[in-house]
Order: C-alpha cells, then sequence, then structure tokens
C-alpha cells in the first residue's frame, strides 16, 4: 500500500473523530457521547498500524539518503560483470517483498506493545472524570474493552506471526546464494556441464519457490544427500574431486573471480555494516526512552503524593491532580511497552551477527584478493571454489542466526 494512502486513511479516520467530537459536544446525544471514547480508540488502533508503517518509510528513505555516498562508493568497478551474465545465472524470481512482511509484523507487534498502555489510559481517564463521568465515564470503559478485546484476539489468531518474514527472507536469500553457487560451480552444480547445471537449476528453483519453512531448513544445508542418508559436505567435494577429470573448468574464472568479489563479498559486506548501524541506532534510541520514562514515572508519582496531600480533607483534588494521576498511571506501563518493541526488534542480538558476519566477509575479501593475484590454473580454481563455499557458509550461518533471533511462536503483546 502506497505512504499516500496511509495518510488518506489516518486523514480519513481523524476527520471522522473530528467530526462525531464536534455532534457528541453539540448535540449531548447520549449515543454520541458514550461512543466517543470508542471511536477515540478505533482511530488509535488506525493510527497505531498505518502511522508506523508511514514512519517505517520515511526513516528507510533518509537512512537510503544518508548512506548514498557509502554505497556509490561500494559499487562494483568498472569492467566487472553482472551475476547474469553468466550462462544459467537467472534473476531472482519476482515475488512478494521480504520488507512488506516485515513492516507489517512489526506494525502488529507494535500495536500490541502499546494497547495495553492506551487500556491503563483509559481506565485512568475514567476512574478520575467527575463522578466517574456519566456517559462518557461508560464509554471510557468500553473504549477499554475494545482494546483489550482487540489485543487477545490478535495473539490468539496470529499464531507464528512472523512465518511470512521469515519464510520469505530465507527463500530470497537462498535464491541469491543459488546465484554465485552456479557462478562457481560448486555444490550441486559441481562437475556438472552446462546443460546438466540447467536442469539442476531449474529442479532446484522449483523446489525452492514451493518450500515451506522445514523444506527451506534442509535447502539451506551446505551438504549433498546420499542414498543412504549420509551428507557429503560442499567443501570436502572440491578437494575429493579435485583430479577428476569429470569436473570441467571454468571459463573467464578472473571475471568470476572479480564478479564474487563485487556482487557478493563486497556487497554483502556492506548490507551487514548498515544492518549493523541501523539496530544499534535503534537500540540505543530505546534504551534511552526506557530510562527516560522510569525516571519521568518517578518525578510524577513523587509530584502526585505531594499535590494529594496538599488536598484538605473533604475536598476534591484540582484537575491538575487528576491529570498528574493519569501520567502516574501512564508511564510505568509505557516503559513495559517499550521494552516490548526492543524485544521485538531485537536490535542488539542482530547488531551482534551482523558485526560477527561483516568480519567473516572481511576475511574472505582479503583471500579472495590474494587469490586474484595468482596465476590461473587447477589450484586456484580449487581455491576459489573453496572459498565461494566458506562464504556461502558464513552467510547461511547469519541466516540461521536471523531465523532463530526474530522468529516468534507468538506476539509478546507487551504483557
Amino acid at each position: 500500500m502506497r505512504a499516500a494512502v496511509r495518510v488518506g486513511i489516518v486523514g480519513g479516520a481523524s476527520a471522522v473523530l473530528a467530526g462525531w467530537a464536534w455532534v457528541a459536544a453539540v448535540g449531548r446525544a447520549p449515543v454520541m457521547v458514550v461512543a466517543l471514547p470508542v471511536v477515540g480508540a478505533v482511530w488509535l488502533l488506525v493510527l497505531l498500524h498505518h502511522g508506523y508503517l508511514i514512519g517505517r518509510g520515511w526513516a528507510h528513505r533518509r537512512r537510503r539518503r544518508n548512506s548514498r555516498e557509502r554505497r556509490a562508493a561500494w559499487a562494483p568497478a568498472a569492467g566487472v560483470r553482472a551475476p547474469i551474465d553468466y550462462p544459467n545465472v537467472l534473476r531472482r524470481p519476482s515475488g512478494d517483498a521480504p520488507v512488506d512482511h516485515q513492516g507489517r509484523y512489526r506494525a502488529t507487534g507494535v500495536r500490541l506493545a502499546v494497547l495495553p498502555l492506551l487500556a491503563v489510559l483509559f481506565l485512568t481517564a475514567h476512574t478520575v472524570l467527575p463522578e466517574h463521568g456519566g456517559g462518557l465515564g461508560i464509554g471510557f470503559v468500553l473504549a477499554e474493552c475494545l482494546l483489550l478485546g482487540s489485543l487477545v484476539w490478535t495473539v490468539w489468531t496470529e499464531q507464528q506471526p512472523s512465518r511470512p518474514w521469515v519464510t520469505s527472507r530465507v527463500r530470497a536469500e537462498l535464491f541469491r546464494r543459488e546465484m554465485f553457487l552456479l557462478l562457481a560451480g560448486v555444490g550441486p552444480y559441481l562437475g556438472r556441464t552446462d546443460q546438466e547445471a540447467e536442469l539442476v537449476r531449474d529442479a532446484r528453483i522449483g523446489l525452492l519457490a514451493d518450500a515451506g519453512p522445514s523444506a527451506l531448513d534442509r535447502f539451506a544445508h551446505l551438504t549433498d544427500q546420499d542414498p543412504d542418508g549420509g551428507e557429503r559436505d560442499w567443501r570436502d567435494e572440491v578437494w575429493r574431486r579435485a583430479d577428476d577429470p569429470a569436473v570441467p573448468a571454468l571459463g573467464d574464472l578472473g571475471d568470476r573471480m572479480r564478479t564474487y568479489l563485487d556482487h557478493r563479498i563486497r556487497r554483502q559486506r556492506l548490507f551487514m555494516e548498515l544492518a549493523a548501524e541501523k539496530c544499534e541506532r535503534s537500540e540505543g534510541v530505546l534504551g534511552r526512552t526506557v530510562k527516560g520514562v522510569v525516571l519521568a514515572a518517578v518525578g510524577v508519582a513523587v509530584s502526585y503524593a505531594v499535590l494529594l496531600a496538599a488536598v484538605p480533607d473533604g475536598h476534591r483534588p484540582p484537575t491538575a491532580t487528576a491529570l498528574i494521576a493519569v501520567l502516574a498511571a501512564g508511564l510505568p506501563p509505557l516503559c513495559n511497552s517499550v521494552l516490548a518493541v526492543q524485544n521485538l526488534l531485537a536490535g542488539q542480538r542482530l547488531a551482534v551477527s551482523y558485526r560477527e558476519t561483516r568480519l567473516e566477509l572481511l576475511g574472505h575479501e582479503n583471500a579472495l584478493r590474494r587469490l586474484l593475484g595468482q596465476p590461473e590454473g587447477p589450484e586456484l580454481l580449487r581455491s576459489f571454489r573453496t572459498l565461494v563455499v566458506r562464504t556461502e557458509s558464513t552467510l547461511t550461518e547469519e541466516l540461521r542466526r536471523w531465523r532463530i533471533t526474530v522468529a516468534k511462536p507468538e506476539f509478546d503483546a507487551g504483557l
């Protein structure tokens, strides 16, 4: 959905809320007054979902602008061929983008993290209203029930909420890996002619396109399966079949090595670097927010106690005291909501994984640069193929760690 459409949805919901509030204030119809907080709760649900996705898109565009120079510096050198310029290497099939699944998953998670806070605020607003607010107070209670009902319903019905995102990203990464296995002629393509490699490629891509989570896990293994159930590691196969005359040499070996360096290793290293910075930045913001909310909660609680002590016996607290009561009740669940969002994003754990992978890729990059200075021959081909399998093993392991980090059987819901 385009950002303009989301802005229109939020604007339309805001117009409905404003119109409802005006009619309720002017007409004083009991039904309109009771329903006003409920309409406000629906507006908050719409704002949370679409507002997060709008802000997410804006933040992504800002990061792209800020990293433009760095991405340009990491662009492939002139004359380096793209992977799809080689025989049998195809573009990744078009389909749903992992980033869309990520956005929907996180938008739902953020909404659920904030719902307990909103329910507490609605209940507190009801209790501090004069004589509990009459019809308006009933509306606040109904709105609280709506928010909690939405939370429970979403948690119960959204089982395995991260699965579409995880499956989509794992499938996309394995499609990308297949391109470079073909480029280097390793793994299932070792010892294949171009015609044989094309048949194997089509079979594997067809399997990958329809694979579920369990099949994707098996597909990710860097091994060949023997009929008796044993496995043969692709790195071992490169050296075991080093003198096998059935293993053809690669044409344009130097070009393929430079393509792999620029389009695979350097590009993935840039991705890991930018992703780690993004995760560390979000983790820092959320961590500082939690500390600020805790300090604010302590200050508000002390202020509320002082104001209550200053109210003479038999007198109602002033309006300012009621507002501070809402803050005193809302800040602790706000802290809990921020912690729930922090756990949802898992920024610290992902940043550590990205940094570790980046360092490993740097080692592979340096090794490949040394290989580029050696004369072509069977020894160089074996070393290059072994390096490719090591690099793909590093990236596959990062993908496994990422899946373990982000996969959730159900939402935590900020409870």
